[in-house]
This record gives structure tokens, sequence and C-alpha cells, in this order.
């Protein structure tokens, strides 16, 4: 552990200094590590060996994609890696440039530049561009002063520096106008004229979260899942060649009626647009609405936004719309979470349990040991959720297929989706939190057809195959089995 701290804090100081030195402007390669001809040979190697499993059917109007999927593989466009997955920005730039009237997009983060490109060409040709962002993503990291970057967390820090290497293609003294236009995406953007708003466009300081991700085409195509728009959202960090993403998929829908349901949700986050009156209306401000049964071919498919407003009835919220889900489970129930907190969904997980329906749970590793994570119930103690709520169960008999994926160093599980008895998939950008349900906009789509499911069912399995069961030696000497008296 002490070896860990002292690893964390070198590299919190190493990325200080490279912050610093390149405001100071010193070099970005002489600065970042290089791969000698060993790696490239190493990778070369691996590259070549590249063999794809066989791929499973789509559904006609129903299409699942995956960026770490064993079924497909693709060179990365900025890193020139051969790796596996599916290629999620280009399943973006592929709808965007079938566009023929119209593109919405509603996204937390934009920062791939060929998605950029991508919308400058179609607003060219006529057809009309509007995007929405969350707030804290609605400025380039070139804008910052030296000041605002030498106070960056580690995070951003982080961040900011992957950001740096990427757009200083030749690895100078400093990141040139030119580089900004071709690599900086809200540069790009702002050159092509594109009109984008973001949650502060209703006069306040910003919603909870604008968490969706979803675009619409042509009011007929809907894309939407758990993957931002960023290099970590899709193909990996820039300076990590090991990274192949955050986990994260994307479901690609072809109906009008779901469209039509994306549109509406996107008109009142959009108001009058940009420079306009003060009238979008994000979170709690957006009318109140139920869930939505549509059929897609021979597919159900239920569409519910969020937030909720408190006074609604508990099993009515999204979160509620989850637990109904569950609660008819026959066999099993499958989940990859990044953020679960809800502690009632994991006492409904208990009940299922006890009834020999199988259970899996996947989460993030940098949630799943934190003291307020549903987690915590099912390896047995009492989350800070349980007490806080009057609900304290921790799990009588532990589960031991609860845990955390092994991941690339600096990839997160970022998947939102649970597969149920293989039949029915959850997925969106929602995370099983109060956050999500009371506070943020979010999407939650439940599709109920086994061949949808089976392509969740898959990824599921990759990532618990060689997951880490249980909790570390640290949580069970910090956790409490019972609330505090």
């Amino acid at each position: 552990m002490m070896q860990g701290l002292k690893e964390m804090a070198k590299g919190m100081t190493i990325a200080l200094t490279i912050t610093i030195a390149l405001l100071a402007g010193a070099s970005i390669a002489a600065i970042l590590p290089r791969h000698n001809h060993a790696d490239r040979n190493s990778r070369a190697k691996a590259e070549a060996t590249l063999e794809p499993i066989a791929s499973l059917p789509q559904h006609p109007a129903i299409f699942a994609y995956f960026n770490a999927s064993a079924a497909s593989s693709y060179r990365d466009p900025y890193r020139q890696i051969e790796r596996y997955g599916d290629n999620l920005e280009q399943v973006l730039i592929e709808a965007i440039n079938n566009a023929n009237t119209s593109i919405d997009i509603a996204v937390q983060e934009l920062s791939l530049p060929l998605v950029a490109q991508a919308l400058v060409q179609k607003q060219t040709q006529g057809v009309q561009v509007r995007l929405i962002l969350e707030n804290k993503y609605n400025r380039s990291w070139a804008s910052y002063s030296r000041a605002e970057l030498e106070d960056l967390d580690y995070f951003q820090r982080r961040k900011y520096l992957d950001y740096a290497a990427f757009v200083d293609q030749n690895h100078d003294r400093h990141l040139s106008q030119s580089e900004l236009d071709q690599r900086d995406a809200l540069q790009i953007l702002a050159n092509g004229q594109i009109n984008w708003i973001d949650d502060t466009a209703d006069g306040s300081a910003g919603s909870g979260l604008m968490h969706h991700k979803f675009v619409v085409v042509d009011n007929q195509t809907v894309i939407l899942g758990s993957a931002n728009f960023s290099l970590s959202g899709t193909h990996g960090d820039f300076t990590s060649p090991d990274s192949v993403g955050n986990a994260n998929g994307l479901i690609q829908i072809e109906n009008e009626t779901i469209a039509q349901l994306f549109t509406q949700e996107f008109n009142y986050m959009w108001g009058d647009g940009p420079g306009g009156k003060l009238d979008s209306r994000f979170g709690i401000h957006k009318p109140v609405r139920s869930s939505v049964n549509v059929m897609v071919g021979d597919a159900e498919v239920v569409v519910k936004f969020s937030p909720n407003r408190r006074a609604t009835d508990w099993l009515d919220t999204s979160n509620g719309l989850i637990y109904r889900a569950i609660a008819r489970a026959q066999s099993s129930v499958n989940i990859a979470m990044y953020v679960f907190t809800e502690p009632k969904i994991g006492n409904l997980l208990e009940e299922l349990d006890q009834q020999a329906i199988e259970i899996g749970v996947l989460v993030d590793s940098s949630f799943a040991y934190r003291e307020y994570a549903a987690t915590l119930d099912m390896w047995g103690f009492a989350s800070t959720q349980d007490c806080k709520h009057g609900n304290q169960r921790p799990w009588a008999n532990p589960s031991n297929r609860v845990g955390v994926p092994n991941l690339a160093t600096g990839d997160r599980l970022h998947h939102k989706f649970a597969v149920i008895d293989r039949q029915i998939t959850i997925i969106g950008s929602h995370n099983w939190s109060n956050a999500a349900n009371y506070n943020n906009d979010e999407t939650l789509v439940l599709i109920k057809h086994p061949t949808v499911a089976a392509h969740f069912q898959r990824e599921f399995d990759r990532l618990i195959r060689d997951a880490k069961f249980g909790p570390t030696a640290k949580l069970k000497r910090k956790s409490q089995r019972s609330c505090p008296t």
C-alpha cells in the first residue's frame, strides 16, 4: 500500500512538472516517456496476430457496439494502434455522414476531432446541427490560464496532459493555432460556426449534470449509451498505449417514434438555442413524463428520461423502473455499472440471490470500495447509504460474484447496463444512484429482445472472466457490519 502511495505521489509530481514545463514552453516530446524499438516491435507483432472471434447477429433495427469487443478490430485513427473493439467514433461519424436534414447531439463531453469535423462538413451541406454539452466541458483546455492549470487536481491535470500531447502533433514548444484547428474539437466546432449551448442556458449555474450521451439524425436514427464522445470514452488515453478506453457501449436504433421521444427531450433543453431567451429547461424543470413503450419490429423498447421530482412515487422513477424490471427476473441478473449506490436495488438482488437466481455485479474500482457503494451490502457490510436512509440490509450470505473488472491502467468500467434472463437489456447514461435519479439529465432504455441481450451478455462475460471479487483487506478492516447506534 505504501509503495502505491509513493507511486501516486511520484505521478502527481511528474504531472505537475510537465504542466508547468509545458506552460513555460518546454517540449512535450522531451518530457513524456518514449517507446523504444522493442516496444514497437512487440506491439507490431501483437497487432499482426489479432484474430477477432465470431460476431453475433444483430437485430435488424437495433445495433449494439462495444469499444473492447473481441468480435471486431480497427486501427485507432490517432495512435495508429491496431486493436480489438468496435470503433465507436466511426459509428458516430457514419450516422452523421448519412444525415440529410438534421443532427441533434446531447452529450456530456465532445472532444473527438473527427466527429467535430464531420459535424462541420454536414452543416456546410445545409444540414441543421444542434449541440448541447455539460457546462464543465464547454471550454477548451487551450483557453486555461497558467494559474488555472497549476490549480488543477491530479485527475484534471492528467486529462490536460493527455490533451496537450494529443494536440501538439509536431512536439514543438507550443500548441499552434494550426494544431488547435486540427485536434481541438471545440475549436473545430467554433471555426465551423456550429451552434451549441450548455446547461447554464436556462440562466442557472447548471443542472446536476447534463449527463446525456445521445444523437438523433433525421428524426429516424438514435444512438445512445454510456460513452462520452472523447478519447478516453472510445479509443483510449492518447499517452497510454495500453489504454483501450473506458469500457463503453453504444446502441443504434432505427425508429421514428423513438427518435421523436429523444427529439422532444432535446428540444426541452435547447429552448430557442444560443443567444436567445432563457427558456431552456434542464433537470427537474422539464415536464414530468412517464416511461414510454415502443415496438421496434419484434423488440419492445422502453424509454425513460431523468431526473425525477422527489415527490414522485419511487417506483415511477428511473431507478424504480430498473427495480421493477429486475424484480421479474426468473434465472439471471448480470450488471456492469460505473456507479451503483441505490440500496433498494441492492436489497432486491439479495432476495433474488436467495431464490437461486444467478446474480453477477461488476462496478468500477473507483466506486466499488467507497463507503456508500451498494457493493458493500453485497459483501456483508453496511454502507452509509443504508445507515442514512434507515435501510440497513447487509447481505446475510455475501456474494462471490460481485467485484471489479481487470482493466488497463487508467481505464474505467463506464458501462451502465444490466442483462436480465438473457432477454432484457437495460442501458443508457443513467448510473444507479440518487444523483442520476433526482438531479441529472439522463437517458434510460430497456430493450426486450434476446438478440440484443446476447451482445450485452457477451460483454459482461468478457468483463467478469478475470474480475477481482470481494472486498479488499483495507475495506474489511474499516467497514462496519451494522450502522452506528
